[in-house]
């Protein structure tokens, strides 16, 4: 399941009405840089020290190139590529799988394909198609590739308030989910946004002025990678899986008209961190993991659509 994915969708439906609510232009092409403190790993159901792995780093780079193939007040498409790459490095470590993770990266690439249609007033349909690998080789096969549906509805309430409704069917790595989706967004001044996209997030914005935005969010991050052969008792072929509760502010600020700088900040609240055989969930973990919480901090630079296109369509 990729819960940022299913953000970024409804995000992007949310920008597309109520033209009269405040408005943010979605990111057409994103570079991004987190890092997260260092922090503890211990197995479960042990908590000997002997066995704790201290992770120095972690650390992502994500990319995003979305470009627009028609872009008009009645119809959207666009096509986005993705390419994200996570780096550990850790000391002391006793366990086969942080000793693994210690010299391989794992990557994440894929294709996403939207439409949206707004041939009537105050209302948006969005479906969107997505194929990735998520693994530490480049091999897409059943025990790698992740494959997503998403479909959304959403209405204006009225000038100030949008919600939406959806649902979206993903195969990662074996295992099936589905499952709806919500938003909801609610202008609380002429300068702050209440959003809420479920199952992922729940979000305040303020827009200083029209070149400087803060936003607080609460955000639910989950991932899913194979990993090839990781334990030293050749078990073979494993998916290594993670979920987060990141509470994190941002300042996004503009550089020019199309080209902003943002900066996360925050801390995250592990809520499972293991090892399982592909198609099983955490709940059949052949390793698990107490990860100890972790500040982070995220530099990013993104190109969003002139101003004077954005306001035309």
């Amino acid at each position: 399941m990729r819960i940022f994915f299913i953000f970024l969708f409804l995000a992007f439906v949310g920008e597309c009405i109520a033209q009269d609510t405040l408005e943010y232009r979605p990111k057409l092409v994103e570079l991004s840089l987190e890092s997260h403190s260092g922090y503890n790993a211990t197995p479960k159901p042990s908590q000997n020290m002997n066995n704790l792995t201290r992770v120095k780093q972690d650390m992502a780079l994500k990319m995003r190139f979305g470009v627009p193939v028609i872009l008009n007040d009645k119809t959207t498409f666009a096509v986005q590529l993705k390419f994200d790459q996570q780096y550990y490095t850790t000391e002391n470590s006793q366990n086969d799988l942080f000793n693994y993770l210690n010299s391989h990266e794992l990557r994440n690439t894929g294709l996403t394909l939207f439409y949206q249609d707004k041939s009537v007033q105050d209302r948006v349909l969005t479906f969107a198609l997505q194929t990735e690998l998520a693994s530490d080789r480049w091999e897409l096969n059943g025990n790698s590739g992740r494959y997503l549906v998403n479909g959304n509805y959403m209405k204006a309430l009225n000038a100030k308030t949008n919600i939406g409704f959806g649902g979206v069917i993903n195969y990662a790595l074996g295992v099936w989910n589905i499952y709806p989706t919500f938003s909801y967004k609610k202008q609380l001044s002429n300068k702050s946004l209440f959003e809420v996209f479920l199952p992922s997030k729940v979000g305040y914005r303020y827009h200083l002025n029209p070149k400087t935005y803060f936003i607080a969010e609460t955000e639910f991050v989950n991932w899913r990678f194979n990993v090839t052969d990781p334990l030293e008792n050749n078990l073979g072929d494993m998916a290594l899986i993670r979920a987060d509760v990141y509470f994190k502010f941002r300042v996004e600020k503009e550089i020019h008209d199309w080209l902003w700088f943002g900066v996360d900040t925050g801390f995250i609240h592990n809520v499972n961190y293991g090892l399982v055989e592909h198609g099983s969930r955490i709940a059949n973990a052949i390793q698990e993991f107490n990860v100890k919480d972790a500040a982070f901090l995220r530099f990013w630079i993104f190109v969003l659509p002139p101003n004077k296109l954005w306001k035309s369509l």
